[in-house]
Protein backbone atom coordinates (compact mmCIF):
# COMPACT_ATOMS: atom_id res chain seq x y z
CA UNK A 1 0.00 0.00 0.00
CA UNK A 2 1.20 3.51 -1.29
CA UNK A 3 2.01 6.25 1.48
CA UNK A 4 -0.53 8.32 -0.38
CA UNK A 5 -2.93 5.35 0.22
CA UNK A 6 -2.51 5.64 3.64
CA UNK A 7 -2.34 9.49 4.28
CA UNK A 8 -5.97 9.59 2.16
CA UNK A 9 -7.26 6.81 4.73
CA UNK A 10 -6.11 8.63 7.70
CA UNK A 11 -7.35 11.83 6.49
CA UNK A 12 -11.11 10.26 6.14
CA UNK A 13 -10.58 8.58 9.27
CA UNK A 14 -9.68 12.30 11.54
CA UNK A 15 -12.35 13.62 9.53
CA UNK A 16 -14.82 11.24 9.79
CA UNK A 17 -15.90 10.39 6.50
CA UNK A 18 -14.11 7.12 6.30
CA UNK A 19 -16.76 3.81 5.32
CA UNK A 20 -16.53 0.72 7.10
CA UNK A 21 -14.60 -0.67 4.25
CA UNK A 22 -11.61 1.75 4.22
CA UNK A 23 -11.89 1.41 8.18
CA UNK A 24 -11.45 -2.06 7.97
CA UNK A 25 -8.37 -1.09 5.55
CA UNK A 26 -6.43 0.90 7.80
CA UNK A 27 -6.92 -1.14 10.75
CA UNK A 28 -5.59 -4.52 8.94
CA UNK A 29 -2.16 -2.44 7.76
CA UNK A 30 -1.58 -1.53 11.76
CA UNK A 31 -1.87 -5.51 11.97
CA UNK A 32 0.33 -5.60 8.94
CA UNK A 33 3.37 -3.59 10.07
CA UNK A 34 3.27 -4.30 13.87
CA UNK A 35 2.49 -8.20 13.48
CA UNK A 36 5.58 -8.85 15.42
CA UNK A 37 4.20 -6.69 18.67
CA UNK A 38 1.98 -8.37 21.38
CA UNK A 39 -1.78 -8.30 20.50
CA UNK A 40 -3.51 -5.52 22.56
CA UNK A 41 -5.56 -6.83 25.42
CA UNK A 42 -8.08 -3.95 25.25
CA UNK A 43 -11.25 -3.42 24.36
CA UNK A 44 -12.33 -2.79 20.85
CA UNK A 45 -12.70 1.22 20.75
CA UNK A 46 -9.56 1.63 23.31
CA UNK A 47 -7.65 -1.22 20.38
CA UNK A 48 -8.54 0.73 17.83
CA UNK A 49 -7.57 4.23 18.97
CA UNK A 50 -3.79 2.91 19.90
CA UNK A 51 -4.29 1.88 16.27
CA UNK A 52 -4.88 5.46 15.02
CA UNK A 53 -2.42 6.88 17.18
CA UNK A 54 0.72 4.27 16.22
CA UNK A 55 -0.18 4.44 12.15
CA UNK A 56 0.23 8.58 13.28
CA UNK A 57 3.46 7.75 14.37
CA UNK A 58 4.61 6.11 11.49
CA UNK A 59 3.81 7.60 8.77
CA UNK A 60 4.93 10.83 10.32
CA UNK A 61 8.07 9.76 11.55
CA UNK A 62 8.84 7.05 8.70
CA UNK A 63 11.64 9.17 7.33
CA UNK A 64 12.85 9.94 10.72
CA UNK A 65 16.37 8.91 11.69
CA UNK A 66 15.91 7.25 15.46
CA UNK A 67 19.48 7.03 16.93
CA UNK A 68 20.78 6.60 20.81
CA UNK A 69 24.55 8.10 21.31
CA UNK A 70 27.24 6.31 23.22
CA UNK A 71 28.20 8.42 26.21
CA UNK A 72 31.51 8.32 27.79
CA UNK A 73 31.26 8.93 31.25
CA UNK A 74 34.38 10.85 32.50
CA UNK A 75 35.31 11.44 36.34
CA UNK A 76 33.16 13.11 38.55
CA UNK A 77 34.69 16.36 38.66
CA UNK A 78 35.09 16.12 34.62
CA UNK A 79 32.52 17.40 32.01
CA UNK A 80 30.37 14.17 30.23
CA UNK A 81 31.18 13.79 26.60
CA UNK A 82 28.62 12.64 24.37
CA UNK A 83 29.75 11.14 21.24
CA UNK A 84 28.12 10.78 17.96
CA UNK A 85 29.93 7.30 17.29
CA UNK A 86 26.78 5.48 18.60
CA UNK A 87 23.99 2.95 17.13
CA UNK A 88 21.51 4.06 14.28
CA UNK A 89 18.48 2.35 13.56
CA UNK A 90 16.74 3.59 10.07
CA UNK A 91 13.25 3.16 9.18
CA UNK A 92 12.55 0.09 11.23
CA UNK A 93 10.10 -1.94 9.44
CA UNK A 94 10.65 -5.09 11.79
CA UNK A 95 12.22 -5.88 14.67
CA UNK A 96 15.96 -6.77 14.42
CA UNK A 97 16.86 -10.15 15.20
CA UNK A 98 20.33 -9.17 16.29
CA UNK A 99 18.85 -7.39 19.38
CA UNK A 100 18.05 -9.07 22.15
CA UNK A 101 15.01 -9.37 23.65
CA UNK A 102 14.23 -8.28 27.31
CA UNK A 103 12.06 -11.11 28.73
CA UNK A 104 9.78 -9.56 31.36
CA UNK A 105 9.28 -12.12 34.05
CA UNK A 106 5.57 -11.06 33.79
CA UNK A 107 3.39 -12.18 31.05
CA UNK A 108 1.89 -8.59 31.60
CA UNK A 109 1.84 -6.56 28.20
CA UNK A 110 2.80 -3.09 28.50
CA UNK A 111 1.06 -0.90 26.23
CA UNK A 112 2.51 2.53 24.74
CA UNK A 113 0.18 5.49 25.57
CA UNK A 114 -3.04 6.47 23.78
CA UNK A 115 -5.62 9.43 23.31
CA UNK A 116 -7.70 9.11 26.81
CA UNK A 117 -8.81 11.88 29.27
CA UNK A 118 -11.35 12.85 31.92
CA UNK A 119 -13.29 15.54 31.52
CA UNK A 120 -14.61 16.71 34.95
CA UNK A 121 -17.49 19.81 34.65
CA UNK A 122 -18.15 22.37 37.38
CA UNK A 123 -20.37 20.41 38.80
CA UNK A 124 -18.55 17.59 39.27
CA UNK A 125 -19.65 14.95 36.47
CA UNK A 126 -16.59 13.34 35.08
CA UNK A 127 -16.66 12.55 30.96
CA UNK A 128 -14.40 9.52 29.67
CA UNK A 129 -12.37 10.95 26.83
CA UNK A 130 -12.02 7.67 24.39
CA UNK A 131 -13.27 6.73 21.30
CA UNK A 132 -16.30 5.43 22.51
CA UNK A 133 -17.93 8.77 22.82
CA UNK A 134 -18.73 11.57 19.75
CA UNK A 135 -21.27 14.65 19.68
CA UNK A 136 -22.12 16.45 22.25
CA UNK A 137 -20.81 15.96 25.82
CA UNK A 138 -22.42 18.70 27.99
CA UNK A 139 -24.08 22.39 28.03
CA UNK A 140 -22.85 24.78 30.57
CA UNK A 141 -25.45 28.03 30.03
CA UNK A 142 -25.02 28.88 26.37
CA UNK A 143 -22.09 26.89 26.29
CA UNK A 144 -22.19 23.11 24.08
CA UNK A 145 -18.93 21.12 24.47
CA UNK A 146 -18.82 18.25 21.80
CA UNK A 147 -16.86 15.95 21.06
CA UNK A 148 -15.72 15.01 17.05
CA UNK A 149 -14.80 11.80 15.29
CA UNK A 150 -10.75 12.55 15.95
CA UNK A 151 -11.51 12.53 19.08
CA UNK A 152 -10.45 16.41 19.91
CA UNK A 153 -13.30 18.51 22.47
CA UNK A 154 -14.09 22.31 21.84
CA UNK A 155 -16.68 24.40 23.22
CA UNK A 156 -19.11 26.70 21.19
CA UNK A 157 -21.40 29.62 22.54
CA UNK A 158 -24.50 29.69 20.85
CA UNK A 159 -26.15 32.23 21.92
CA UNK A 160 -25.56 35.80 23.53
CA UNK A 161 -24.09 35.19 27.12
CA UNK A 162 -26.25 36.85 30.32
CA UNK A 163 -24.26 39.04 32.13
CA UNK A 164 -25.03 36.87 35.38
CA UNK A 165 -24.47 33.55 33.86
CA UNK A 166 -22.36 31.44 36.51
CA UNK A 167 -18.67 30.95 34.87
CA UNK A 168 -18.08 26.91 34.96
CA UNK A 169 -14.78 25.60 35.88
CA UNK A 170 -13.84 22.50 33.63
CA UNK A 171 -10.88 20.36 34.41
CA UNK A 172 -9.58 18.30 31.85
CA UNK A 173 -6.92 15.21 33.76
CA UNK A 174 -4.68 12.57 31.30
CA UNK A 175 -3.87 9.75 33.31
CA UNK A 176 -0.64 8.19 33.42
CA UNK A 177 -0.15 6.63 30.02
CA UNK A 178 -2.76 9.22 28.04
CA UNK A 179 -2.24 12.36 26.08
CA UNK A 180 -5.49 14.79 24.80
CA UNK A 181 -5.47 17.97 22.81
CA UNK A 182 -8.88 20.07 23.30
CA UNK A 183 -9.56 23.39 21.89
CA UNK A 184 -10.33 26.05 24.77
CA UNK A 185 -13.40 28.24 24.72
CA UNK A 186 -11.40 30.82 23.41
CA UNK A 187 -9.92 28.67 20.67
CA UNK A 188 -6.25 28.19 21.91
CA UNK A 189 -5.18 24.57 21.51
CA UNK A 190 -4.01 22.26 24.14
CA UNK A 191 -2.04 19.58 23.87
CA UNK A 192 -1.36 17.35 27.34
CA UNK A 193 1.07 15.07 27.92
CA UNK A 194 0.90 11.91 30.39
CA UNK A 195 -0.13 12.37 33.89
CA UNK A 196 -1.38 16.03 33.23
CA UNK A 197 -4.22 18.44 33.53
CA UNK A 198 -5.73 21.84 33.10
CA UNK A 199 -8.87 23.66 34.52
CA UNK A 200 -9.77 26.44 32.60
CA UNK A 201 -13.55 28.34 32.97
CA UNK A 202 -16.02 26.99 30.37
CA UNK A 203 -16.33 30.65 28.67
CA UNK A 204 -13.33 33.76 29.13
CA UNK A 205 -14.93 36.65 30.22
CA UNK A 206 -12.94 40.01 31.25
CA UNK A 207 -9.48 41.06 30.39
CA UNK A 208 -7.45 37.74 31.02
CA UNK A 209 -7.69 34.23 30.03
CA UNK A 210 -6.49 32.31 33.29
CA UNK A 211 -5.98 28.59 32.80
CA UNK A 212 -4.02 26.33 35.57
CA UNK A 213 -1.51 23.65 34.56
CA UNK A 214 -0.22 20.42 36.55
CA UNK A 215 2.12 17.79 34.48
CA UNK A 216 2.89 19.50 30.81
CA UNK A 217 1.22 21.21 28.00
CA UNK A 218 2.18 22.43 24.53
CA UNK A 219 0.20 25.70 23.87
CA UNK A 220 -0.97 27.36 20.24
CA UNK A 221 -2.95 30.80 22.20
CA UNK A 222 -5.57 32.43 20.00
CA UNK A 223 -4.29 35.99 19.46
CA UNK A 224 -6.43 38.65 21.35
CA UNK A 225 -4.89 42.03 23.00
CA UNK A 226 -7.35 42.81 24.72
CA UNK A 227 -7.23 39.97 26.62
CA UNK A 228 -3.67 38.39 27.44
CA UNK A 229 -3.65 34.58 27.85
CA UNK A 230 -2.07 33.38 31.35
CA UNK A 231 -1.15 29.98 32.50
CA UNK A 232 -0.55 29.17 36.48
CA UNK A 233 2.32 26.18 36.31
CA UNK A 234 3.51 25.80 40.10
CA UNK A 235 5.53 28.62 40.97
CA UNK A 236 5.54 29.80 37.42
CA UNK A 237 3.09 32.57 36.03
CA UNK A 238 3.24 32.74 32.19
CA UNK A 239 1.48 36.11 30.17
CA UNK A 240 1.21 35.77 26.39
CA UNK A 241 -0.90 37.60 23.93
CA UNK A 242 -0.43 34.84 20.73
CA UNK A 243 2.30 32.35 20.95
CA UNK A 244 3.25 28.53 20.28
CA UNK A 245 5.36 27.50 23.51
CA UNK A 246 5.57 24.17 26.16
CA UNK A 247 5.23 23.81 29.67
CA UNK A 248 6.35 21.18 31.22
CA UNK A 249 5.64 21.32 35.43
CA UNK A 250 5.67 18.06 37.05
CA UNK A 251 5.93 17.53 40.89
CA UNK A 252 9.04 15.05 40.41
CA UNK A 253 10.85 17.20 38.28
CA UNK A 254 13.51 19.68 39.65
CA UNK A 255 12.45 22.66 37.68
CA UNK A 256 9.40 24.26 35.69
CA UNK A 257 10.89 24.26 31.89
CA UNK A 258 8.94 27.15 29.40
CA UNK A 259 10.05 27.06 25.82
CA UNK A 260 9.01 29.13 23.30
CA UNK A 261 8.72 28.38 19.77
CA UNK A 262 6.73 31.65 18.55
CA UNK A 263 6.13 34.73 19.87
CA UNK A 264 7.35 35.87 23.05
CA UNK A 265 6.15 35.47 26.76
CA UNK A 266 6.72 36.84 30.36
CA UNK A 267 7.34 34.75 32.93
CA UNK A 268 6.93 35.81 36.70
CA UNK A 269 8.49 33.51 39.49
CA UNK A 270 8.71 34.67 42.98
CA UNK A 271 10.64 37.89 42.58
CA UNK A 272 12.23 36.75 39.25
CA UNK A 273 11.31 38.07 35.81
CA UNK A 274 12.10 36.86 32.35
CA UNK A 275 10.99 37.66 28.80
CA UNK A 276 11.33 34.72 26.59
CA UNK A 277 12.01 34.67 22.51
CA UNK A 278 11.71 31.60 19.85
CA UNK A 279 14.45 29.12 20.31
CA UNK A 280 14.78 29.77 24.32
CA UNK A 281 13.88 27.88 27.49
CA UNK A 282 13.10 29.54 30.90
CA UNK A 283 14.32 27.10 33.51
CA UNK A 284 12.77 27.76 37.07
CA UNK A 285 14.13 25.99 39.72
CA UNK A 286 12.20 24.92 42.82
CA UNK A 287 14.24 25.70 45.54
CA UNK A 288 15.80 28.54 43.79
CA UNK A 289 14.22 32.37 43.57
CA UNK A 290 15.85 32.63 39.72
CA UNK A 291 15.00 32.20 36.12
CA UNK A 292 17.69 30.58 33.80
CA UNK A 293 17.25 31.46 29.97
CA UNK A 294 18.78 29.08 27.65
CA UNK A 295 18.78 28.64 23.62
CA UNK A 296 17.75 24.96 22.95
CA UNK A 297 16.38 23.37 19.79
CA UNK A 298 12.61 23.59 20.26
CA UNK A 299 12.02 20.55 18.95
CA UNK A 300 13.36 18.62 21.62
CA UNK A 301 10.43 19.79 23.87
CA UNK A 302 7.68 19.08 22.00
CA UNK A 303 9.20 15.73 20.23
CA UNK A 304 6.33 14.07 23.09
CA UNK A 305 3.36 15.95 21.55
CA UNK A 306 4.78 14.50 17.80
CA UNK A 307 4.90 11.29 19.20
CA UNK A 308 8.66 10.20 19.88
CA UNK A 309 10.97 10.79 22.39
CA UNK A 310 13.84 13.17 22.89
CA UNK A 311 16.95 12.37 24.75
CA UNK A 312 19.12 14.92 23.71
CA UNK A 313 22.02 14.66 26.46
CA UNK A 314 19.62 14.04 28.94
CA UNK A 315 20.23 11.93 32.14
CA UNK A 316 19.17 8.44 32.53
CA UNK A 317 16.82 9.59 35.27
CA UNK A 318 15.00 12.77 33.56
CA UNK A 319 14.56 10.45 30.27
CA UNK A 320 13.16 7.42 32.77
CA UNK A 321 10.43 9.73 33.86
CA UNK A 322 9.27 10.41 30.37
CA UNK A 323 8.98 6.84 29.88
CA UNK A 324 7.48 5.90 32.91
CA UNK A 325 4.48 8.41 32.29
CA UNK A 326 3.95 7.47 28.68
CA UNK A 327 4.07 3.35 29.55
CA UNK A 328 2.56 3.58 32.79
CA UNK A 329 5.05 2.08 34.89
CA UNK A 330 7.09 2.45 38.50
CA UNK A 331 10.78 2.45 38.16
CA UNK A 332 13.21 1.37 40.24
CA UNK A 333 17.37 1.97 40.15
CA UNK A 334 20.17 0.51 41.39
CA UNK A 335 24.21 1.02 41.36
CA UNK A 336 25.33 4.85 39.93
CA UNK A 337 22.90 6.85 38.30
CA UNK A 338 25.40 9.91 38.66
CA UNK A 339 26.69 10.93 35.16
CA UNK A 340 25.07 8.19 32.70
CA UNK A 341 23.99 10.83 29.83
CA UNK A 342 21.61 9.22 27.08
CA UNK A 343 21.06 10.85 23.38
CA UNK A 344 18.85 10.30 20.51
CA UNK A 345 15.22 10.15 19.61
CA UNK A 346 13.01 6.90 19.15
CA UNK A 347 9.01 6.22 18.70
CA UNK A 348 6.35 6.80 21.27
CA UNK A 349 4.45 4.23 19.41
CA UNK A 350 7.73 1.87 19.95
CA UNK A 351 6.88 -1.70 21.92
CA UNK A 352 8.47 -1.00 25.80
CA UNK A 353 10.46 -4.05 25.08
CA UNK A 354 12.15 -2.97 21.91
CA UNK A 355 12.45 0.86 23.52
CA UNK A 356 14.50 -0.44 26.39
CA UNK A 357 16.66 -2.89 23.82
CA UNK A 358 17.64 0.53 22.32
CA UNK A 359 18.85 2.59 25.46
CA UNK A 360 20.49 -1.02 26.79
CA UNK A 361 22.80 -0.52 23.34
CA UNK A 362 23.97 2.58 25.01
CA UNK A 363 25.81 0.05 27.19
CA UNK A 364 24.54 2.89 30.15
CA UNK A 365 22.05 0.13 31.91
CA UNK A 366 20.54 -2.32 32.16
CA UNK A 367 17.15 -3.34 32.13
CA UNK A 368 14.64 -5.89 33.68
CA UNK A 369 10.70 -5.66 33.69
CA UNK A 370 9.10 -7.04 36.35
CA UNK A 371 5.20 -6.85 35.88
CA UNK A 372 4.64 -2.79 35.77
CA UNK A 373 8.09 -2.29 37.13
CA UNK A 374 10.94 -1.31 35.18
CA UNK A 375 14.42 -2.08 37.00
CA UNK A 376 17.00 -0.48 35.75
CA UNK A 377 20.38 -1.62 36.29
CA UNK A 378 24.14 0.79 36.68
CA UNK A 379 26.98 -0.15 36.69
Amino acid sequence: MSKQKINDLLQKYIAGSIDDLEKQELFDLYEAITAQDAKYPDDQESARERILLRLNNEIQYKKRTYRFIKPIITAAAAAVIVVSAGIYIVNRPTANPNIATLHPTSKQVILPGTNVATLTLGNGKQILLNGANKGTLAVQGNTVITKNAAGQISYKVTGASQTNEEIAYNTVTTPLGGQYRITLPDGSDVWLNAGSSLKYPSRFVGNERHVELHGEAYFEIFKNKNAPFTVAAENVNIKVLGTHFNVMAYENEPAVNTTLLEGSVALSSKSAHAMLVPGQQAVADRTADNIILNKVNVEDAVAWKNGYFSFRKENIKTAMNKIARWYNVDVEYSGNVNNKVLGGTVSRAENINELLNYVELTGIAKFKIEGRRIKVICK
